[in-house]
């Protein structure tokens, strides 16, 4: 094991001899680890990697992790093994960003906490994988690795998966981040649920909430939730959450056009955002005030404030598209208002086309939104055994936007008619299966009830013969003992009998009869001494159904050996059993 374990580390690594020399590396980095119980190591470990490795080169960094790796399998602490390939994977993605050595690492760490049954730790690695694709915009494969860690941990039992809260709040951030606002909710509710002391988290976990109920323009939950984050940041004195609660407070009302009301807290909130080094929000506050200024005709202030947001949207990156857009919206309509038209059409044209690629990034996000919702119900169908066709073909990103639309429409509606008539089948099939159950249970009770019928004429003729042979002696007694035989015979089973009986017996055993088949030479007395045996008579029994003697049915068993080809050790009962 550890022999396979050094091969997988380092055989990617033919630069490992030089590693011992490089000053990063720190022989005993983990040796701390021998002393804290399993439950707090993996965390102890992790505090420790994060602190040293991510900042080691690759080797240095790939050689403590092996240290550590060997220190686990020293103490048998599997979920210390499975957490080493989390790092590597957590130390790929830090220093490459998106590479196939991070997803190898993700997989070996899911794959080995399966092969050692920890479902738990399973979960949370899918998990982990998901947060990992999520960062780099991988959304459609993270949905389904955050359905299947959901699916282990719900298994394991939720209270019983450390941090769940935070786990919860991750998933709601991905699907927030998607445009799934109902998922978004479901996550977060049980965020808090499980998050139930004030803190940073919680805080996080409520003004999401709210941001979600804002994006569905349900404004009087919004507002709601982003009080009771304010409330809960002031109450734990963090007066970052108490500022961004604030600017959200502010940005309900801005969109209720309750311009009295938003104007203070919009301003605070670009205040504090330029203090605490929010670029992005900053810039997004800002452009409310303009737009407020704008609404009270302050056009010179409104063109002031407009530069400085060009200024602070420039260090934004890609994610601050739409607030280009409102930037250039803003600023033609200031300059139509000096009289600059021809500056006032220009900024238009660019704002229309950069709308033109929020748009297009829209739609994308749709078709994405579309895909996860497809995986998720396959998901859930392949935990319930339920999943029976393929997967769909993915939806080309390049098609032309409205026949793509009519696409999505056309196939949305074909898979809830086709998910409506599986609906209806499965209810027809389990009605069908409760049907053959009963009729079922009612041929194996009317079949008992036969053999029992028979087996208490048995012992009826046990008794006729032990009278007949009390009584042979006598002479007088030759009518008497002439009855008593033609009693014994009636109630031995004849054709009649058996016809009854095989009716009953192929209704509870139904494929027994037709299996015999296939065995040639069998004759009828076969046949009934199989479907006997089968009912676990014994010989006695089978002896008085059949009206011959004991050593009658044994050699007929022996007979039946020989025509069904068994072994001299290979029991004819449990022959007939598996018939």
């Amino acid at each position: 094991m550890f022999a396979f374990i050094f091969v997988l580390l380092f055989g990617a690594f033919p630069a490992i001899a030089q590693s011992l020399q490089h000053p990063f590396y720190q022989p005993g980095l983990f040796a701390s680890l021998k002393d804290p119980s399993e439950n707090s190591r993996v965390k102890a470990a992790r505090s420790i990697y994060k602190s040293n490795c991510r900042k080691m080169n690759r080797a240095d960094a790939m050689h403590s992790l092996h240290d550590l790796i060997r220190l686990a399998t020293k103490l048998n602490d599997k979920g210390l093994q499975c957490a080493v390939y989390d790092m590597c994977a957590d130390y790929y993605s830090v220093n490459r960003g998106y590479n196939q050595l991070s997803n190898q690492y993700y997989d070996q760490a899911i794959a080995f906490a399966q092969k050692q049954n920890m479902r738990m730790e399973a979960g949370i690695y899918q998990h982990r994988k998901a947060n990992y694709l999520f960062l780099y915009k991988k959304n459609t494969e993270a949905c389904r690795y955050y359905l299947l860690s959901e699916e282990n941990l719900r298994e394991v039992g939720f209270s019983k998966v450390p941090d769940i809260g935070n786990l919860f709040s991750e998933t709601a951030n991905f699907y927030y981040a998607v445009g799934d606002e109902d998922n978004a909710r479901e996550n977060l509710r049980y965020a808090l649920k499980y998050q139930p002391e004030p803190s940073r988290t919680r805080v996080n976990i409520i003004n999401t909430l709210g941001l979600s109920y804002r994006s569905a323009k349900e404004y009087k939950p919004a507002i709601k939730c982003f009080y009771s984050a304010l409330s809960q940041a002031q109450q734990i004195g963090d007066s970052v959450w108490a500022a961004i609660a604030k600017g959200n407070i502010g940005s309900v009302y801005f969109l209720q056009q309750n311009y009295a009301k938003a104007l203070p807290l919009i301003r605070e909130d670009y205040q504090q955002s330029v203090k605490y080094k929010q670029v992005l929000n900053s810039g997004i506050a800002l452009l409310r005030l303009v737009q407020i200024n704008i609404k009270y005709n302050l056009f010179q202030e409104a063109s002031l404030q407009l530069d400085t947001a060009y200024s602070i949207l420039s260090h934004t990156g890609e994610n601050a598209l739409i607030e280009w857009v409102h930037y250039y919206e803003l600023k033609a309509i200031v300059n139509e208002h000096t009289g600059n038209f021809s500056q006032a059409s220009k900024y238009h044209n660019v704002a229309e086309s950069l709308r033109d690629s929020v748009d297009k990034r829209d739609n994308i996000a749709a078709i994405d939104r579309v895909k996860m919702q497809w995986i998720k119900e396959k998901s859930h169908q392949e935990f319930n055994a339920l999943r029976k066709a393929a997967e769909n073909a993915a939806f080309k990103q390049n098609a032309i936007i409205i026949v793509l639309l009519l696409i999505l429409i056309i196939i949305i509606l074909i898979y809830n008619r086709q998910n409506l008539k599986a609906k209806k089948d499965k209810e027809l099939l389990a009605s069908e299966k409760l049907r053959l159950d009963a009729e079922l249970e009612n041929a194996i009770d009317a079949l008992h009830g036969y053999t029992e019928n028979l087996r208490e004429k048995n012992s009826i003729i046990e008794q006729f013969k032990i009278e007949i042979e009390r009584l042979k002696s006598p002479s007088d007694t030759v009518e008497i003992m002439a009855n008593l035989e033609k009693m014994v015979q009636a109630h031995i089973m004849t054709e009649e009998n058996w016809t009854e009986f095989k009716k009953l017996f192929s209704r509870a055993h139904n494929s027994f009869l037709y299996n015999l088949r296939q065995y040639d030479g069998l004759s009828t007395t076969d046949t009934r001494l199989l479907t006997l045996i089968k009912l676990k008579l014994n010989n006695r029994e089978m002896a008085g159904m059949l009206g011959i003697t004991i050593d009658g049915v044994k050699k007929a068993k022996q007979r039946l050996r020989k025509k069904l080809n068994l072994f001299s050790d290979e029991e004819i009962g449990k022959f007939v059993n598996n018939l």
